[in-house]
């Protein structure tokens, strides 16, 4: 039987890996967002630097967040997409009420909306992406 305490920290631990791996992809997608930008336009800047973006996040998220050891599978790949899509849903609808529903300025609706939607996103790549009978169980 799991030692409660160590489940916590452990989860803990893996919590915190992912908001940096949040962080350093942020990171990444605006820097991709601004070199693009000066040779294409705002949107399509936008849009050619999403894809890479998303790929680091599934990599160091796999590999380094949850260890998940797996070689990548149909199922995997489906489940991250879904992630992506349903989180996406949440953080939109999380900043919109928040904007309508407060006087607050956009960039605090959008962290607080983005604070939901990595809660969600955790504990969904947590639960349905990145489990297995190879991924590690320790933090």
């Amino acid at each position: 039987m799991k030692d409660p305490k160590h489940a916590y920290f452990g989860t803990a631990a893996k919590f915190m890996r992912f908001a940096v791996v949040g962080l350093l992809v942020m990171g990444v997608f605006m820097a991709l967002n601004w070199f693009l930008g000066k040779f294409i336009a705002e949107q399509a800047a936008f849009l050619c630097a999403y894809p890479p973006a998303l790929l680091l996040h599934f990599y160091l998220n796999k590999n380094w967040t949850f260890k998940n050891r797996e070689k990548v599978n149909h199922q995997q790949l489906v489940a991250y997409t879904v992630t992506v899509l349903v989180t996406f849903i949440i953080q939109w609808c999380v900043f919109s009420l928040i904007r309508r529903w407060t006087s607050w300025p956009t960039w605090i609706a959008a962290g607080a909306a983005n604070v939901a939607q990595m809660t969600v996103s955790f504990l969904m790549m947590k639960l349905r992406v990145f489990v297995g009978s190879t991924s590690k169980t320790r933090a």
